[in-house]
């Protein structure tokens, strides 16, 4: 053991680099390709569950104990060409696998020996019996470095082969300066602590570990970069050891981490890597092993965080891409935006072509905690999210896939949220995503009221367990009442839905949309302003920025869109004020061409303080190039006028029991009603509770898809707006388990039965499942569907949730 100034490691180190007691790292060339192996220095955990040969060299392991009190190995070694691998199970087994399968690598088991080839750096897990709970294995593999720094050079800090321990002086820490590098070799160990704050050109890499099994009062966290720029982290492994943070980036940018892996399997709150009120960060070709969340990006005005703290005052997150790489989470979420949110606003994060091997949510609480997930936004505290991408990401086993939602408290309510400032998740893409495994894969969609909603959100091509997601209505999908404008797709379906915050570009005409303004006689393009990533037009304020801001001024706002064929579309959405610091509020207006569609005539108004806003939903015939102008009027005054213009314009009119429910009678042609074959009577809608009530105390829908019957019925009714032929799907399933006789359902077409044939379909009191229904039905306009849910014999229990999806073909 070692306990060394940086001045003494940089001189006695780099003197001894090269000598054996140290651990040779001595290349080993086969036929195929050469390992570089680095011996593990004395005083280092180990693990000897595994013993590992690549292309002839032993490879010495790592240990650290997961949450379930089993050892989580790992090793590590430079490689070129091709390598043969070979593991041995020191204990028995029956069954095995290696991750991720994207890999695509062919083995052969012999005994206890498991053999592979692996033909470039990568890394790679090794699952036993299926237990990822158990003793695993992770390897990683990298290309050898080419560029390692001399010792002498003095810009550099040179940790060389040892073990080396801050433990008995925690507020110690290696400072790493501008233009300087640190540069931790294969066989080092370091249990202490780097820092990188204020400063700009720095670089800490190697091949070496970096632990910190110890708490600080100072930073605590093994790697911190603070308020710098121009940082590159590569190369090196983390392993927290104790239950806080991996590394930490906060406030920094032009961050560049490659080739970085963390081993912190430790329960809990051993995060992997944390950006707060960051920009311009990448993330690539790495491995994070954590007992939370892999990934998250949050945001704080206050050090230390204070709930009553304006995001507005926040940095932003922005301009961040996690891609090429694998993750593996014991807890919480794989890749978290949040749960602390006081940044201005997160934009443009991507997550690319990524490989999640393992993704649970809690060990103590499991099945407890609704927001845990793979891909998860969390907001405690309003703000923006926008333009947020996953795609060509590939999930071999979770609970839960999807979490976006908003919340007043976390963890129990220890984490108190403030969600007094507004908020929007909108602008949220996932594309090419496999889910397998025996987790309820579960898709959860959760705004927070009218004027906080996610919305503007895409799903194409997103399988799970071999099943391509079409229908919002079905498992897995689980969406509240303030989710709005959402597709899913196939990549080969024809493009019939067009949303305007998906859409936001800075391209005029770009799926359909143009961005415009009205002079008084009529109508001229904005111009897109880089530096301010908006488009402008005549005057100081009139604009339009991403995803759904449209501010008037002297001439009208106006988003437009062009027909790309004739036929019949829905226009969709709500428009709400953004800035309800004062003013007089807005106007707004819906035109085809120069006839105007909504309202009837003039305008429909806008209160100054209306967050919740105005909702249309028009059924138009178009021609090939007819236009629809949204035109938002400044009223008397252009103070204050930000609006949110949330708008989708569809050629396959489409309705949703979640994603339409509202706080008014036939809202988007649905009605909230209770009472048997004779006759239906209207529920009242409570505002406390953001829940339509019956007369019964338990005649209730609330939260979008979820309905309770009692001595009543409790029935959602659909009015046809149009004739036409439509498609009517969903599933009924339990939300309440715990108990009751189950449920039963039918659906209605104005007197008459369409499904099931006759009587009730009924529901197991624990059928969390469901049953689903596909029916294909002629409608004239005016006629009505009825989704009637009934008791059973008691009203225990009763909680259901269905939410229909009808769509027009």
């Amino acid at each position: 053991m070692k306990k060394l100034s940086i001045r003494l490691i940089r001189l006695l180190i780099a003197a001894a680099l090269f000598v054996a007691p140290f651990g040779v790292a001595v290349p080993e060339t086969n036929a195929a390709g050469t390992v570089t192996a680095y011996s593990a220095p004395a005083g280092a955990p180990r693990s000897y569950d595994f013993t590992v040969d690549a292309g002839g060299s032993s490879i010495d392991l790592y240990g650290d104990n997961n949450g379930w009190g089993q050892t989580v190995s790992y090793g590590y070694f430079d490689m070129t060409g091709s390598v043969t691998v070979a593991v041995t199970v020191n204990f028995s087994f029956s069954s095995y696998k290696l991750a991720p399968a994207s890999l695509g690598l062919t083995s052969t088991r012999s005994g206890n020996t498991i053999q592979f080839t692996l033909n470039g750096p990568t890394n790679v897990s090794l699952i036993l019996d299926g237990d990822y709970q158990g003793r695993t294995l992770h390897l990683f593999a990298s290309a050898p470095d080419p560029s390692v720094p001399s010792p002498t050079d003095p810009n550099v800090i040179y940790i060389g082969p040892g073990y080396y321990d801050y433990s008995s002086t925690p507020t110690t820490t290696i400072t790493v300066g501008s233009g300087k590098t640190l540069y931790i070799a294969g066989g080092a160990f370091l249990n202490g602590h780097i820092e990188v704050r204020g400063a700009s050109n720095v670089a800490i890499r190697g091949r070496g570990i970096v632990s910190m099994a110890y708490t600080s009062t100072y930073l605590n966290q093994p790697i911190s970069v603070l308020s710098s720029t121009n940082v590159q982290m590569s190369g090196i492994i983390v392993d927290r050891r104790i239950g806080s943070w991996s590394s930490l980036i906060d406030n920094s940018s032009q961050v560049s981490v490659s080739d970085y892996k963390v081993v912190s399997p430790t329960y809990a709150s051993t995060d992997g890597l944390n950006l707060v009120n960051s920009h311009d960060v990448t993330i690539d070709r790495s491995f994070f092993r954590t007992a939370d969340d892999c990934i998250a990006i949050k945001g704080v005005v206050t050090p230390g965080y204070n709930a009553s703290d304006n995001p507005a005052n926040g940095a932003p997150n922005y301009n961040i891409t996690i891609q090429n790489s694998q993750f593996w989470s014991d807890a919480n979420d794989v890749w978290a935006l949040g749960a602390e949110t006081q940044a201005a606003y997160y934009e443009n994060i991507r997550y690319i072509n990524n490989d999640v091997l393992y993704s649970f949510d809690d060990r103590d609480n499991h099945g407890v905690i609704q927001d845990r997930a793979v891909m998860d936004i969390t907001a405690l505290n309003g703000t923006q999210f926008r333009n947020i991408l996953y795609q060509d990401i590939r999930v071999e086993q979770s609970v839960r896939l999807v979490n976006l939602s908003f919340a007043d408290s976390f963890w129990f309510g220890s984490l108190p949220g403030n969600q007094s400032y507004p908020g929007l998740i909108s602008g949220i893409t996932f594309r090419n995503i496999t889910a397998e495994g025996t987790g309820s894969n579960e898709i959860r969609l959760w705004g927070w009221d009218q004027g906080k909603p996610v919305s503007d959100v895409l799903f194409e091509n997103v399988s799970v367990n071999g099943q391509y997601l079409t229908d919002l209505g079905a498992k897995p999908f689980n969406v509240n009442g303030f989710v709005k404008n959402v597709a899913v797709r196939r990549s080969t379906d024809p493009v019939d839905a067009y949303i305007g915050g998906l859409d936001f570009s800075s391209v005029q005409g770009y799926k359909q949309w143009s961005y415009l303004e009205w002079n008084g006689t009529g109508y001229q393009s904005m111009t897109w302003s880089a530096a301010d990533n908006k488009w402008k037009g005549t005057g100081s304020y009139i604009g339009m920025w991403g995803p759904n801001f449209i501010h008037p001024e002297n001439n009208d706002a106006v988003k437009a869109w062009q027909a790309p064929s004739a036929g019949t579309i829905q226009i969709k959405g709500t428009a709400a004020k953004w800035d309800a610091g004062g003013g007089d509020g807005v106007r707004i207006k819906i035109m085809k061409n120069n006839t105007q569609l909504w309202p009837a005539t003039g305008w429909q108004a806008i209160a100054a303080t209306d967050r919740l806003g105005v909702q249309f939903g028009i059924i138009e015939n178009v021609a090939v190039g007819d236009f629809i102008y949204i035109v938002v009027n400044k009223n008397g005054t252009d103070s204050y006028d930000t609006t949110v213009l949330d708008a989708m314009i569809t050629y396959k009119p489409v309705y949703n029991a979640s994603t339409d429910f509202l706080s008014y009678q036939g809202g988007w042609n649905w009605n909230y009603l209770q009472g048997n074959a004779a006759s239906y009577t209207s529920m009242s809608w409570n505002a406390t509770d953001r829940t339509w009530r019956g007369t019964n105390t338990w005649n209730l829908i609330h939260d979008g898809g979820l309905m309770h019957p009692d001595a009543d019925d409790t029935v959602r009714a659909w009015t046809a707006p149009v004739s036409g032929t439509i498609s009517v799907t969903g599933t009924a399933r339990k939300q309440d388990t715990n108990g009751g006789d189950g449920v039963r359902f039918k659906i209605l077409k104005n007197t008459a039965q369409l499904w099931p044939a006759s009587g009730w379909q009924t529901i197991a009191f624990n059928d969390a499942t469901g049953v689903s229904h596909a029916l294909t039905v002629s409608v004239t306009a005016g006629d009505v569907l009825y989704f009637v849910l009934n008791k059973n014999a008691s009203n225990s229990f009763d909680t259901t949730y269905w939410s229909p999806t009808i769509t027009y073909s």
